[in-house]
């Protein structure tokens, strides 16, 4: 194996997640010394235009966009990537893909992103680039499947199980959790977190999340309700949507329980001295607060796989889900019991694993060292309709 591969990480800006989690995947690899490594906007390189309309499609609030998302996410979720819209999508850009890809000649082609063009490409070289996919939720999605994927690693074993009834042969399919920052492994301490964020440490506090771009619905209402019917006080995250911000400020601003905040970088000291988080339900958010073993609430999850998030976790008993005001503070109410609290805490211990960025390296680089043919660059000879492959059948 080349002791200093060249790595890209393919990612993307809708929402913050997938970014996130191509840091932590390349802060991995250059803990480790591998320093080539290339984290790419990949779509957004290609197709900028298509990129931003499908990015503010994604972002936008208003209720018929959210449903038709959700509509066409449930629609599609069961594509083949060798058939119709899946080779469609896999194939959009593979021109101006595979000028990058010869411009930087990786060595491995990881996904955080379901835009998969790199992998179509990466398996029709004769000595072929190994593709390995990180999904990013708690739920499958067809778009993340192709046959030139050597491992996929996902979050949960039922994850897996999913894939593996899509025909993903066994050696594949790799449980590995999502991959998050070091920062939200690590002990913080919560007494000098409150002084330096101007805290009341005898108030306990709910970290309001409206997203990266602050989207969730309905952020002053919520702040109405919670200071209303509650005892929490509130941390209010904005993002960067500065127009909330403002407006919110306007609101609250001389409001002892309300803090205001817009996009920041110290989401996880900010979790150490919370509560309870209120959230979309974005995968990376979720997880990180897993991690830090800080209850949740999802509030009104978006259809897709916000949603899907949301379900899988409250079903586990993990997370709490509230679709409407009164359900909110219900849940509120529920965690102001400690032993409520308690109990979603150890729930959390008991699933979150711990330093998954570093165990998905290692798993890459031992295959890198191994240097096996890629799953897509097996030949087969089979009549079309016939054969199962490692994505179902052809």
């Amino acid at each position: 194996m080349n002791p200093n591969p060249v790595v890209l990480i393919v990612t993307s800006a809708f929402g913050d997640g997938h970014v996130k989690v191509a840091e932590a995947m390349e802060q991995s690899f250059k803990s480790r010394g591998i320093h080539r490594v290339h984290t790419v906007d990949l779509f957004a390189e290609v197709h900028p235009r298509l990129n931003e309309l499908s990015r503010r499609f994604y972002l936008n609030r208003a209720a018929l966009a959210q449903a038709l998302y959700g509509l066409m996410y449930t629609k599609t979720s069961g594509i083949k990537p060798g058939r119709g819209l899946g080779r469609l999508l896999h194939s959009l850009g593979k021109r101006k893909v595979r000028k990058i890809l010869d411009a930087m000649r990786p060595d491995v082609i990881i996904h955080t992103f379901p835009y998969l063009a790199a992998a179509e490409i990466g398996g029709e070289a004769v000595s072929g680039v190994p593709v390995f996919t990180v999904m990013t939720d708690y739920v499958l999605h067809g778009r993340w499947l192709h046959p030139n994927t050597m491992k996929y690693f996902v979050a949960t074993e039922s994850m897996k199980q999913s894939l593996l009834a899509e025909g993903v042969a066994e050696e594949a399919a790799v449980v590995s959790g999502i991959p998050i920052r070091p920062a939200f492994e690590t002990w913080q301490d919560r007494e000098r977190l409150m002084h330096k964020h101007g805290l009341n440490g005898s108030r306990r506090y709910v970290l309001l999340a409206a997203g990266a771009y602050g989207v969730l619905a309905d952020i002053s209402k919520l702040i109405k309700s919670i200071i209303t019917e509650s005892e929490f006080d509130l941390i209010v995250l904005c993002g960067n949507n500065h127009k909330l911000r403002s407006d919110m400020e306007g609101l609250y601003r001389e409001n002892k329980r309300v803090h205001l905040l817009g996009y920041t970088e110290e989401m996880q000291e900010l979790m150490s001295v919370s509560t309870c988080l209120l959230t979309k339900a974005g995968g990376i958010t979720l997880t990180e607060a897993i991690a830090q073993s800080l209850p949740v609430i999802v509030y009104r999850p978006l259809p897709g796989q916000e949603a899907g998030n949301a379900e899988w976790l409250s079903r586990h008993s993990i997370i709490d889900t509230a679709r409407d005001e009164e359900q909110l503070i219900a849940c509120l109410r529920q965690l102001e019991k400690p032993s409520y609290r308690w109990e979603r805490i150890r729930r959390m211990k008991s699933f979150s694993r711990k330093s998954s960025a570093g165990f998905i390296v290692s798993e890459i680089l031992d295959a890198l060292e191994k240097k096996q043919p890629a799953a897509g660059q097996q030949k087969f000879n089979i009549a079309e309709g016939k054969v199962k492959t490692v994505h179902g059948y052809l």
